[in-house]
């Protein structure tokens, strides 16, 4: 075993900087490989470490450096932001690693890391649910653009995608430590493990993923540029109405397509409680002969500016009985996003108290599911979601374990601007539709909007920030992946492999030491 030179001890910082790059996401190069290899400088650089001090610091040191560089575009959104990411994610971040250094002390550097990604993966599962969470530092997300290796996902979910490349860095650091074979032939199959399993799914056999599924549906998504930032008065809202209308009347007299998909609160105003919108919405639908996807915000209490976040599916039948049958807007099946970006939307752990924008978030709980009718009166089934609810791989889950044949994402990424969060939210889009196998719609206010295959391949993109359509054929699929069915079932193995594991490591170390 070879010691570390002065050159690996000071490297460390270099891991912040690679993993940083890792989660930036651009269209013309994908940075995935990078967090394939960005642990090694900071893994050789703890293996002699005993001070506590100053291994906490190397890791402070390398998030920093990972949070600024991979998370700078959440100071677009509101400049406290990055400080508010960088002060909240660290410390369940720096968890991990914490947790390690007590181990190693007991245990040695090389069994310590042989449990590293163990740990890593559960403590992403524990912490995902902490209402601070802001649930994109996930170190699977980096590998969304890795086709042939993220396959796995649909087995193992999210957790599955940080355990492998975390066991990746382990293995690398070892083949560097120890030079020997066998640490270069683990490494290469575990590789090979994942380009195996992703290649026999990807085009020796899509069946085992999707079924028999050949049904697919219509569906245009319409994309508005309207920017998030501007007040909300009379001429945004004549600009918002006008690029809904005419675009939405272009696809259908264009398109003929079986459903509109709108983007995220595409009325800024209440559907039911506004009877002028209501009825233009209505007579619109009803003219069109076409189902429509459409979100609506709904001030619930001005003094306190609580609100709720709500989407449906309006068919044509809905809209042309309405008067007849008396419907009443308490009976129709309405979806309320249920989670909001913490610190923006909600305020965590203080659900009474107003986030950094001035305004609550009142979430809902139920998982809708909406059908409607195509032209040759086939039935379909879609979920609809709602922006940050996309970080939430449960949730999804959910979803389509509810009945969802594909899911329509509705979303509103101006807030972000041109600057690579809004690629690195559709990262995130890819990997829900890897977990569950399932096709996704996804429009977006500014963009991008696109539709994503259920091996996370994305086609009919439409240019960000352009007021738009993209008319698309989207596959419906039956057959529930394992992960949809069992979504904690891997980090359940995680825990039994990582206590065993840790036994009989700790076992070992103390008959050593009677010796």
């Amino acid at each position: 075993m070879s010691k570390p030179n002065n050159i690996q001890k000071h490297l460390f910082w270099f891991s912040g900087i690679l993993l940083g790059l890792a989660y930036l996401s651009f269209s013309d190069f994908h940075q995935g490989p990078l967090a394939l290899v960005a642990f090694v400088p900071f893994l050789l650089s703890i293996q002699n470490e005993n001070s506590f001090g100053k291994y906490l610091l190397k890791t402070l040191v390398v998030y920093s450096f990972t949070i600024v560089i991979g998370f700078w575009w959440t100071g677009y959104y509101k400049p406290i932001a990055v400080l508010v990411c960088l002060l909240s994610q660290l410390l369940f971040l720096n968890l991990t690693f914490v947790i390690h250094f007590f181990i190693q002390k007991k245990i040695g550097w090389q069994k310590a890391l042989i449990l590293l990604p163990f740990l890593w993966s559960l403590v992403e599962w524990l912490t995902q649910p902490l209402p601070h969470n802001l649930q994109v530092l996930h170190l699977g997300y980096t590998q969304a653009n890795m086709q042939y290796f993220n396959q796995i996902a649909d087995f193992s979910g999210l957790w599955g995608l940080s355990f492998w490349v975390m066991m990746l860095n382990v293995l690398l650091t070892f083949s560097i430590v120890y030079r020997t074979q066998k640490y270069l032939f683990l490494t290469f199959g575990w590789l090979l493990l994942a380009f195996g399993y992703s290649f026999f799914k990807i085009q020796i056999s899509p069946k085992s993923a999707i079924g028999t599924a050949n049904i697919q549906t219509k569906v245009s998504l319409i994309q508005t540029n309207i920017d998030s930032y501007l007040p909300l008065d009379s001429v945004v809202l004549n600009q918002t109405f006008e690029q809904i209308v005419s675009l939405s009347d272009s696809a259908v007299r264009t398109q003929s397509p079986d459903i509109l998909i709108l983007p995220e609160a595409t009325f800024p105003l209440a559907l039911f409680q506004d009877s002028s919108l209501f009825q233009f919405t209505k007579n619109a639908i009803s003219s069109w002969q076409t189902s429509v996807a459409v979100g609506y915000s709904e001030i619930i209490d001005n003094q306190r500016n609580n609100y709720k976040n709500k989407s449906l599916v309006f068919t044509p039948q809905m809209a042309m009985m309405w008067d007849s049958l008396k419907i009443t807007p308490d009976q129709i099946k309405v979806y309320e996003k249920e989670y909001g970006l913490p610190f923006m939307e909600t305020m965590p752990y203080l659900s009474d108290y107003p986030s950094f924008q001035n305004r609550i978030l009142v979430g809902g709980n139920e998982p809708h599911i909406f059908n409607y009718l195509s032209s040759k009166e086939n039935i379909f089934n879609v979920a609809l979601t709602i922006c940050w609810e996309q970080t939430y791989p449960q949730k999804v889950a959910k979803l389509v374990n509810s009945g969802a044949e594909y899911i329509a994402l509705m979303n509103n990424d101006a807030w972000f601007g041109k600057t690579p969060a809004t690629k690195f939210l559709l990262n995130i889009t890819k990997i829900r539709a890897i977990e569950n196998r399932r096709s996704v719609a996804r429009c977006s206010n500014g963009g991008l909007s696109c539709f994503i295959d259920p091996f996370g391949k994305v086609y009919g993109q439409i240019p960000w920030f352009t007021p738009n359509i993209s008319t698309n054929e989207v596959l419906l699929v039956t057959k529930k992946s394992f992960y949809t069915q069992h979504p904690d079932a891997f980090a359940y193995a995680l825990f039994i492999a990582f206590v065993l594991l840790l036994s009989w490591f700790y076992w070992q170390s103390h008959q050593n030491t009677s010796k």
